[in-house]
């Protein structure tokens, strides 16, 4: 079972927040808002303190801050031999992790919607599609803006597309031919879970 994050950073309760960190700094000088200053000077907030003031103001409580360590993971690629091994991968070092697959972008918006992973992996060369445009569309709506959104292609290292990709909001970007080593130590960071 994964470790539960304990505490959240101003840029943490942001993204929650669907708001600027500045706006996070001026509660926190507000007094709205619990918090305690590392060592380095940096401001952290609990977690269940976090939870109590969402509740309080009738915002939505993350899925991920919720009790429940379940974590789903949406794999979609039109390379076999990726889901294959992606789901293997997957299976032995993240244990907890419940997944889905689908080898074509319409399958994988059906199985979105009906699944709502914690985390969608996509490649950035499915056919019929613009992954980047999709990106957008998911970081735009409510129900997927808090997803952990990651890519996979051939370019990643290209610097225009790191910064295409970054304004995106995507979360992670990973370079074909795709190390399964690197998409589960990815997927643990993101979504908080150590590897078996």
């Amino acid at each position: 079972m994964g470790a539960r994050r304990k505490s959240l950073s101003t840029g943490d309760i942001a993204r929650h927040c669907q708001v600027t960190p500045a706006t996070v700094v001026n509660w926190i000088k507000a007094g709205k808002l619990q918090v305690y200053t590392t060592p380095g000077g940096q401001y952290r907030m609990d977690v269940p303190d976090f939870v109590r003031f969402l509740e309080e103001n009738r915002l939505p409580i993350p899925e991920e801050l919720q009790p429940s360590s379940e974590r789903r993971v949406l794999l979609v690629d039109n390379d076999p031999e990726v889901l294959e091994r992606g789901t293997q991968a997957i299976a032995r070092q993240l244990p907890t992790v419940i997944l889905e697959e689908s080898d074509n972008a319409i399958e994988g918006l059906v199985k979105l919607g009906a699944f709502k992973p914690h985390a969608i992996v996509l490649d950035l060369g499915l056919p019929h599609v613009d992954v980047a445009e999709l990106c957008r569309r998911l970081r735009s709506n409510a129900d997927t803006r808090n997803m952990f959104l990651v890519v996979v292609g051939e370019n990643v290292a290209d610097p225009e597309l790191v910064r295409r990709v970054r304004r995106i909001g995507v979360d992670a970007a990973l370079q074909r031919p795709l190390h399964f080593d690197d998409l589960t130590r990815t997927l643990g960071r993101l979504l908080k879970l150590s590897l078996a």
